[in-house]
């Protein structure tokens, strides 16, 4: 299973949407899984596009960032 940049930002639509989270919210909700927490860090290490938004997380929210880099690679926080 693999997933696209396009599907995930459906996937936090949907999840906002059913749920009425906002965007933290429903990260929260679908990083919760351990599946997708597999796909979206195998994808951010790998995705350019999905890096730069890993990366300007970490930015913006420092220490409340979900993510870190551990030898190069981002990994989402313990």
């Amino acid at each position: 299973m693999d997933i696209a940049n396009q599907d995930f930002i459906q996937l936090i639509k949907r999840t906002r949407e059913k749920f009425g989270v906002s965007i933290d919210g429903a990260h929260d909700l679908i990083f919760a899984d351990n599946e997708m927490r597999r796909l979206i860090a195998r994808r951010i290490n790998h995705d350019p596009e999905c890096r730069k938004q890993a990366l300007w997380d970490m930015r913006e929210k420092g220490d409340r960032s979900r993510f870190v880099v551990i030898d190069g690679k981002i990994r989402f926080r313990a």
